[in-house]
């Protein structure tokens, strides 16, 4: 008879110890996903056809230690439902739900995934995935056991548990999951280099299956390893990218042309920033202006830009328009005054 496991509170943190800052630093958690060609009615037999995994080894002190990434072979597609699935993919990760050479069979996938995950003997290490993909990889995990004689007992549990716990163990108190969800879900590494499998990175693809485990190893290492005291390297964010975008640009793009020339001539503090702005343009040669820009004469007055004189093209154009119709109007009755005389508009 089967006991049903028991649910862990994020506290206990599924047996991992996190009575010391040590402890914590030097556990090992693996992070995995399973991605699918969308997700069957619930009344099919399949709910799921698994086509990517991806499994990283972390920790708050090294960083990424190691990672598994392999596309799956998701077996014949149940009737009816090609399209459905094709759909499915072409609006997320694109792999192809049939032909792909890439796809591997899902016991060996599984059993290479195992061996990535519990190399020797001895109790499993926590793997964790993001609560909202938790039902599909754990589905998907069970139907390749299926096809295999490989039978482990996994336990996946929730990265949002894995952030609560270690919050609570840091600052004695427990942050909201919505707040852990929202910094899970950020989209700043999206396009960051060795991020993605190789794949998904030629075809320019975000959503890999590996690629959602690094992410959240980045997340954790950018929200707690300092907490910690942790010097982050290039195996805990992707430190090009993390430095870039901490980065301040002097530059300021003005979009809206015409409530910047409002707010310049209302407000005091522009002042300062016109007349310096003015004595630079008036000292600066046009031959150092970038490619493709303008800037305006020492004589002319002070415009908006493109977008601005284009509107007031429009507008003058309209205006004249509008003068040429009224005078047609005014013309009208006194041509069809003189007998024999056609009108003016039938001139034209």
């Amino acid at each position: 008879m089967l006991v049903p496991k028991q649910n862990v509170s994020p506290l206990d943190m599924s047996g991992l110890s996190l009575k010391s800052d040590q402890a914590v630093l030097g556990g090992i958690f693996y992070f995995l996903n399973i991605f699918s060609h969308g997700e069957l009615p619930p009344h099919c037999e399949q709910r799921f056809l698994p086509c990517e995994i991806g499994c990283v080894k972390y920790s708050l002190q090294e960083g990424i230690m190691a990672d598994f990434h392999s596309f799956i072979n998701p077996g014949e597609i149940p009737r009816g439902f090609r399209f459905h699935c094709q759909a499915a993919s072409d609006s997320s990760h694109k792999i192809p739900i049939s032909n792909f050479e890439s796809g591997h069979d899902q016991a060996m996938v599984l059993q290479n995934l195992y061996r990535f995950i519990h190399p020797n003997p001895g109790n499993w290490p926590p793997v964790y995935c993001k609560s909202d993909d938790r039902a599909r990889v754990n589905w998907c995990l069970k139907h390749m056991e299926k096809s295999s004689e490989i039978r482990q007992d996994l336990e996946l549990l929730t990265v949002e548990d894995l952030v609560v716990g270690i919050y609570q163990q840091k600052f004695l108190k427990e942050p909201s999951k919505t707040w852990v969800r929202s910094f899970l879900d950020v989209a700043m590494w999206d396009y960051s280099s060795n991020t993605r499998c190789k794949w998904h990175e030629e075809n320019d693809i975000v959503l890999c299956a590996l690629a959602v485990c690094k992410k959240i190893a980045y997340c954790i290492s950018n929200s707690l390893a300092t907490l910690f005291g942790i010097q982050l390297t290039e195996a805990h964010v992707p430190l090009q990218d993390y430095e870039a975008s901490n980065s301040v640009t002097p530059k300021m793009v003005v979009l809206d042309a015409g409530r910047y020339q409002k707010l310049r001539v209302q407000s005091p503090g522009f002042s300062h920033f016109s007349s310096s702005n003015q004595e630079q343009r008036s000292n600066t040669p046009t031959g150092d202006s970038p490619s493709g820009v303008k800037t305006s004469g020492q004589n002319s007055s002070v415009r908006g830009r493109g977008i601005t004189r284009l509107l007031e093209s429009i507008s003058n154009s309209s205006s004249n328009i509008h003068k040429f119709c009224n005078c047609e109007t005014s013309l009208s009755p006194y041509m069809s005054q003189k007998d024999g005389s056609k009108s003016f508009s039938s001139l034209s």
